[in-house]
Order: structure tokens, then C-alpha cells, then sequence
């Protein structure tokens, strides 16, 4: 097995291992408070609309934040982000791997989170946690506020449907998008960042 494969398999099972983990403890903890998901899990294409709207709205303006650089600084970092870790990271992935990650993250973490974290502490303090989930070491504080903002609209689906479906679709559409124009619209490029920031430029322009 080559590098390239050794490295996609070992980011798909990373994701599979962290995301049921958390579907996992969902199980327990859903178990154990005595919350009832069954109502909160059943499919309507209205929620599944709201929640593919807000997922679009969610990926356009990730897309339009790294634009922004110029315009406010702090984004460099996010820009650095996309450059040196997102983009190499999927760069061995096809798109069959792309959907089950979007769909398997979107699922487990808005169980989690949404569903049974929310409801004992509320969407402030989840949507922190759940921004602190996405760096838990601090290293990009960018990637974490961006993190918690995103948590906060999901939370607010949540609160506002009172049905998962909502922010589990927003989430899949968010992440696929993101995924998809990582993979395929900017190319890995060692040791040349600023080729690739005006890659990532010319490619949202």
C-alpha cells in the first residue's frame, strides 16, 4: 500500500473512530438523562430545506471569508490553515470518501452536540465546546471561533425547527462544499505558500 493510500485510510478511519465515539456517548448519555431523540430524528422535507439553505449560506461564507485577508487580518491565519493543513490533508481523498466524511461528522456531531449537549447546557456553552472540539490544543484560534460561530447558527436551527434534521443537513451541506472545493478547486503545493494563497485567490474570484 503506498503513502497516498496509507494516508487516506488513516484519515477515514480517524473520522470513523472520533465521530461514532461521539455517536457512542450520545447512546449512553441519551440513555441515562431519559431524552427522547426518536421525535427530534424524524425526517421532513421542510427541516431537510432549511438545513440544505443554511448549509449553503455556511460554505458561501467560509468561501468569502478567505477573501477577506486584506481586509481583515486575522483571516491569514484561516487562509494559513486551508493552505498548509486542510488542502494536503484531502488531497488523496475521492469523492465517495468526501460525502461519507461530510455525512458521517454531520450526523454524529449534531447527535451529539445539538441533541443531547445542547439540552443540559444550552447553546452558548455548546457552541463554545464545540468550537474548542474543532482545536482542542489552541493552535488556530481562528479555525476555533469560526468553529463556534457556525455552532452558534447550528444551535439556533436546532432551537428554532426543534428537529436534528435541520442542523445535521446544514452541517453535511457545509462540510461537502468545503470538502469538495478543497479537493478538487485548490492544489497542493509544498513549500510555496505564496503560490497557493493566490491559487486559493483566483479560484473564489
Amino acid at each position: 500500500m503506498d503513502n497516498k493510500s496509507n494516508s487516506r485510510a488513516a484519515l477515514i478511519n480517524i473520522t470513523i473512530f472520533v465521530e461514532a465515539g461521539l455517536l457512542l456517548v450520545a447512546t449512553f448519555w441519551t440513555y441515562h438523562a431519559g431524552y427522547n431523540l426518536a421525535e427530534k430524528l424524524i425526517i421532513s422535507p421542510r427541516y431537510l430545506a432549511i438545513g440544505a439553505f443554511a448549509g449553503i449560506l455556511m460554505a458561501a461564507s467560509s468561501l468569502l471569508l478567505l477573501k477577506l485577508d486584506k481586509v481583515f487580518p486575522p483571516v491569514n491565519q484561516l487562509k494559513n490553515i486551508v493552505q498548509k493543513y486542510l488542502v494536503p490533508l484531502v488531497s488523496n481523498l475521492n469523492l465517495i470518501d468526501l460525502i461519507a466524511i461530510a455525512l458521517i461528522s454531520g450526523f454524529c456531531e449534531e447527535v451529539f452536540f445539538r441533541g443531547i449537549m445542547q439540552q443540559k447546557f444550552g447553546l452558548l456553552l455548546t457552541s463554545l465546546i464545540f468550537g474548542i472540539f474543532h482545536d482542542p490544543f489552541f493552535q488556530f484560534v481562528s479555525y476555533s471561533l469560526l468553529a463556534l460561530i457556525y455552532g452558534l447558527v447550528l444551535g439556533a436551527l436546532y432551537q428554532w425547527t426543534h428537529n436534528l434534521w435541520a442542523p445535521i443537513t446544514a452541517h453535511f451541506v457545509h462540510n461537502l462544499i468545503s470538502l469538495i472545493f478543497l479537493r478538487y478547486f485548490i492544489k497542493p503545493i509544498a513549500n510555496d505558500e505564496t503560490n497557493q494563497a493566490d491559487d486559493i485567490d483566483q479560484t473564489i474570484e
